[in-house]
C-alpha cells in the first residue's frame, strides 16, 4: 500500500483523526527539541552560532531562488 499523504488521504480507507493527531505530535516534538538543542548551541557558542545560523539561511534562500529563476 502506498503511503498517502494530503488530498489522496480521502481516497484511502484510513481514519483521518488519528493521521491528524500524529503529524501534529510529530511538529510539536521535533519543533521542540530543535528549540531546545538551538538554546544550548547558542549557550555554548553564543554569537558565533547565530552568525553562522542566519549565514545557513541567507545560502538556503539565495538557493531556492536561484532554483525557481532559473527552471
Amino acid at each position: 500500500m502506498p503511503y498517502p499523504s494530503g488530498v489522496s488521504l480521502a481516497f484511502f480507507d484510513v481514519n483521518v483523526v488519528v493521521i491528524a493527531v500524529a503529524i501534529g505530535l510529530a511538529t510539536f516534538l521535533m519543533a521542540s527539541g530543535g528549540m531546545l538543542v538551538g538554546r544550548l548551541i547558542v549557550e555554548r557558542f553564543g554569537r558565533l552560532a547565530e552568525g553562522v545560523a542566519g549565514i545557513a539561511l541567507v545560502v538556503l534562500g539565495a538557493s531556492i531562488l536561484f532554483e525557481h529563476l532559473s527552471a
